[in-house]
């Protein structure tokens, strides 16, 4: 039976010419969005490769004077040895280079920025990493291979599957069927399963030409992306199982799974993400703004008591030999640290409420296809909200070492030398792949479409059964 099932539906799908017109479109709209990833990955590599070459610039500047002093020579730009030259205006670029995942999955990367530069000049604890963007662009996201398989394949999914069943019942086949010594729960699920691996071969081939023209390598990360793609539409063939079998008509069918899809696509996330907003409100950010503002001018008017304090806890940089020509920076370097000390509760606020609107969102995304995928999808990219975190705390931690490492030098009154340049701290991101979080999320796919096939064969099962007694 299946393999009459498999020629039926073969000869079936090469009649359809909605099927091989909307296999056409599949494949274009793919590439498409295969290009747009490319271009925002380019685009990002080369602002990447520009800092990175004024950086490595600015470096050279300071070396080529150190080694002019280490022969004994005396340069007029000598300044640029000094402590804070280099702390706050060479200073050291921090980086997170795009992954080639992220042509597939764009994500937060068009929210955050990619590159921060550190300088003791910035107050660690209230480093900003919003970057400016087209609101409208990211009102409604990038067309991307993530928005294609979210969002438009279910749709291809719900045209091609809809009336499956209730086709065979309104032209009187089914009832036919069902007098024969054939289980039709069986025999539907065949169908189902044919159609899901036929779009699966046309979505693999797609995929692959897409990944083939960005030049994405083959890798771990890449086959989780293409079986969490599997999983995904698996969840939509089984979902449109259950609504042919509990459905009695084609029109009631096609407008369910269309109301399932607005629900579970539109709806459930916007929801969630609200919800997130209305439980867990961010603190007024005008506010912690005029905190900043505030605590700066309250620290600046009383700088020589500031660093007086500072001393007295730290007894180790004092020196009392002569004058020190960093003597304005000893209290500013005081103030910034008493100041992150002061406003770290209001930051430490902010972040916790950023904290639980996030466990809020993972909490719940169970109840949305498409936030399970997009979730996986992105942190298999290195674009997720949760990989620009890490970044963010990886440059604050770094840019308190940076401080801390030039502090000595400032309060001990000595320039830097040659031998020291090469002792500077260096930043390094290293990326967390997200691969439970994706296996997670692919397992609870896979779980509902068998649960929804089961359902199925179940009450197709009792329902022959009742017409055949």
């Amino acid at each position: 039976m299946i393999t009459q099932n498999i020629q039926h539906e073969i000869r079936l799908l090469s009649r359809n010419y909605w099927f091989v017109s909307l296999t056409a479109v599949l494949l274009l709209l793919c590439l498409y969005a295969g290009h747009n990833g490319l271009q925002h990955f380019e685009s990002r590599q080369a602002d990447l490769n520009q800092a990175l070459a004024d950086q490595e610039e600015k470096i050279q500047n300071v070396t080529s004077v150190a080694v002019a002093v280490n022969n004994g020579e005396e340069p007029s730009n000598a300044y640029r040895l000094s402590p804070m030259n280099i702390a706050m205006s060479t200073g050291e670029l921090a980086t997170m280079p795009p992954s080639s995942m992220s042509k597939l999955a764009i994500g937060q990367s068009d929210l955050f920025t990619h590159q921060v530069k550190i300088s003791s000049r910035d107050d660690q604890a209230t480093l900003s990493f919003n970057e400016l963007n087209n609101p409208v662009q990211l009102l409604f996201g990038n067309f991307d291979i993530a928005f294609v398989l979210a969002y438009l394949v279910p749709l291809i999914i719900i045209a091609f599957t809809y009336n499956l069943r209730s086709q065979e019942l309104e032209s009187g086949r089914l009832k036919l069927l069902a007098s024969n010594p054939i289980k039709t729960n069986i025999w539907l699920l065949q169908r189902f399963v044919i159609r899901y691996f036929s779009i699966l071969i046309i979505l693999s081939i797609a995929l692959l030409l897409t990944i083939l023209w960005v030049g994405i390598p083959f890798n771990f990360a890449l086959l989780t992306f293409m079986l969490l793609t599997f999983a995904y539409v698996a969840f939509w063939f089984g979902l449109s199982f259950l609504v042919n079998i509990i459905g009695a008509s084609s029109g009631k069918n096609a407008v369910s799974l269309l109301s399932l899809w607005i629900v579970l696509v539109l709806i459930l996330p916007t929801v969630i993400n609200q919800a997130a907003n209305t439980i867990y409100p961010m603190p007024s950010r005008v506010a912690l703004l005029n905190e900043i503002r505030e605590t700066k001018k309250s620290l600046s008017e009383k700088q020589d008591q500031v660093l007086d304090e500072y001393l007295r806890n730290h007894p180790e940089l004092i020196r009392d030999e002569g004058k020190n020509a960093y003597g304005y920076w000893q209290g500013y370097f005081a103030s910034q640290e008493l100041m992150e000390e002061e406003l770290a509760p209001l930051i430490e606020k902010f972040d916790n409420q950023l904290a639980k609107q996030q466990s809020w969102v993972d909490s719940w995304r169970f109840l949305s296809p498409v936030v399970l995928f997009q979730d996986a999808a992105t942190q298999l990219a290195g674009t997720s909200s949760k990989n620009h975190k890490d970044f963010q705390n990886d440059v604050k931690d770094f840019g308190l070492t940076w401080r801390a490492h030039f502090m000595p030098y400032v309060f001990q009154n000595n320039m830097l030398k040659l031998s020291d340049l090469g002792e500077l701290p260096a930043f390094s991101y290293q990326p967390k792949p997200g691969y439970t979080a994706a296996y997670i999320n692919l397992g609870v796919l896979l779980l509902l479409s068998g649960l929804f096939a089961i359902r199925g064969l179940k009450l197709e099962g009792k329902r022959q059964l009742l017409q055949v007694g």
